[in-house]
């Protein structure tokens, strides 16, 4: 009997932590980017976080059907965070790479995440690193020897929020 106890208290103190521990995704995203997320027609998530110090990347994909678009559309606009696609330069290497300077850039972020170049849309951006002066400025972003940000696009011609963070 002791056995069965001992069990039972023990999942319960696991499902206790691991409930009060937990966020959802889109609760997650809501509160990193300031904005409400509507209901949404399909979800891609993926997160390889758990390397060394918790390295990885965490990579979520939202549909959105045309009313619900607008909704997000309409909420991003009333939002100073988000700017305008194009992507800042900086920002554009990482995800797309590119040359500057003679210097060639070859993260290309987008394509291993499935990321389309973005014609129409807004950004959000958030620099998370511990030396960051300023989380909503890119311009530090290659002066370190790790990455830690945050950048969501959002995409108005097909009705798609993308949200990618990166812990090097």
């Amino acid at each position: 009997m002791k056995k069965y106890c001992s069990v039972i208290v023990v999942l319960l103190l696991v499902s206790l932590i691991w409930g009060c521990s937990t966020e959802s995704n889109q609760a997650y995203i809501e509160k990193q980017l300031n904005i409400g997320i509507p209901d949404s027609l399909k979800i891609e998530y993926m997160d390889d976080h758990g390397g060394f110090h918790g390295d990885g990347e965490n990579f979520v994909k939202i549909e959105f059907d045309k009313a619900n678009g607008l909704n997000f559309l309409s909420q991003i606009e009333q939002n100073s965070g988000w700017n305008k696609i194009p992507l800042s330069e900086n920002l554009n290497l990482i995800m797309y790479g590119g040359s500057r300077n003679n210097i060639d850039y070859a993260y290309n972020l987008a394509e291993k995440t499935g990321i389309p170049e973005i014609k129409n849309g807004y950004w959000y951006f958030i620099d998370r690193h511990s030396d960051s002066t300023d989380k909503k400025d890119d311009t530090e972003l290659f002066d370190r020897y790790s990455l830690n940000f945050t950048l969501a696009m959002y995409n108005t011609d097909d009705n798609i929020l993308y949200f990618f963070e990166i812990d090097t």
